[in-house]
């Protein structure tokens, strides 16, 4: 299957560790499922800055730029357009694609629906650490999330001092039923929250209960 079109990600902090080429992976999985996620490495394997991406579904594109451009990743802002734009759309193979990835398996999409939701780009580790701004954030999330399900559960992990806490920064919310996370996924991917674009993925179900962020 030939796609048409690219998504460029630059502005990736240098050298790029592990979890956040993980990070862009997983929000551009967000709106659907990826052909190929290609992050270009320098022969000591440190990032250049930039990778480049192609959808299943290339009517995709044009989303993930809407959502995803602007973006804050850490200290670095996301520049999401199409790529290459000034060349003949045949030449469709991602650049040194091969020996370009960095870690990350590429048979791995969006995956299937779930009663998980989860919301990133939504908050951030200062205001996690407050508790009253904690307990303001899980009731917002909790009224918003009602408006299309019953929401069963939340999760919002915490960091805690200096130690590493897995999924801080990301929002889990177990709905009911499967149609009432699509319900919430469909409205919620591309809001704004405190100024920030929310994105949306679904999570495993057995991970989640087993507190594995």
């Amino acid at each position: 299957m030939t796609l048409q079109f690219r998504v460029h990600t630059s502005s990736l902090t240098r050298p790029i560790r592990p979890e956040q080429a993980e990070r862009v992976k997983e929000l551009l999985c967000s709106f659907g499922p990826l052909k190929a996620f290609s992050l270009n490495v320098d022969s000591q394997g440190n990032s250049k800055g930039y990778a480049f991406a192609e959808y299943l579904d290339p009517t995709l594109t044009d989303q993930a730029i809407a959502g995803l451009n602007g973006m804050q990743l850490g200290d670095k802002q996301l520049v999401v357009q199409l790529a290459c734009a000034n060349q003949t759309r045949h030449n469709t193979h991602l650049p040194n694609s091969a020996s370009a990835i960095a870690g990350i398996d590429l048979s791995q999409g969006a995956g299937r629906a779930t009663e998980i939701l989860c919301l990133m780009n939504m908050v951030t580790e200062d205001e996690l650490r407050s508790d009253e701004d904690y307990e303001e954030i899980l009731e917002d999330v909790r009224e918003e999330c009602s408006k299309y399900g019953i929401v069963r559960s939340l999760e919002i992990p915490r960091p805690y001092d200096e130690h590493p806490v897995p999924g801080v920064g990301k929002v889990f919310v177990e709905f009911a039923s499967t149609s009432d996370c699509q319900r919430a996924q469909a409205a919620l991917t591309g809001r704004k929250f405190a100024n920030r674009t929310v994105v949306t993925s679904y999570y495993d179900v057995d991970k989640y209960h087993n507190r594995q962020f």
